[in-house]
């Protein structure tokens, strides 16, 4: 895991335990979906940076599986098409590079989806029974 990545996977365990503690002082119910919106985006978002490791990682032991005769090296035997798409994988990881970025973008998205959805079934539940909100 690069460093952005992980400096992202920090914060948002840090961030789900903070809201786990913030969880018992919260009673209003709009709150209550702002509360929940977050705890989605940063599950969402340290989702999206472990499966890109993960993927990152899988394409690292697929390229190392080319190494026939484990010397370290790939001779030229060992050399062949699949080995250079794989190869282009791991080397060129902007995809991997980005992913903080792009998983925060993503993350926020459904996270403010969600929010919006929320607030609007909280708004119905109140309009219509007023008492329990």
């Amino acid at each position: 895991m690069n460093y952005p990545s992980l400096i992202g996977f920090i914060l948002g365990v840090l961030a789900i335990i903070s809201l786990a503690f913030v969880e018992k002082k919260i009673s209003n119910p709009y709150l209550k979906s702002l509360w929940r919106s977050a705890l989605f985006f940063f599950s969402m978002y340290i989702l999206i940076l472990v499966l890109v490791f993960m993927r990152w990682k899988y394409y690292e032991m697929q390229l190392s599986a080319f190494d026939l005769n484990s010397d370290g090296s790939i001779g030229l035997k060992e050399y062949t098409d699949q080995y250079r798409f794989v190869r282009d994988k791991v080397m060129s990881g902007a995809d991997r590079n980005f992913a903080f970025v792009t998983g925060a973008a993503l993350s926020f998205l459904l996270a403010g989806l969600a929010l919006i959805l929320d607030l609007v079934n909280t708004w119905i539940k109140s309009k219509n029974n007023p008492i329990e909100s």
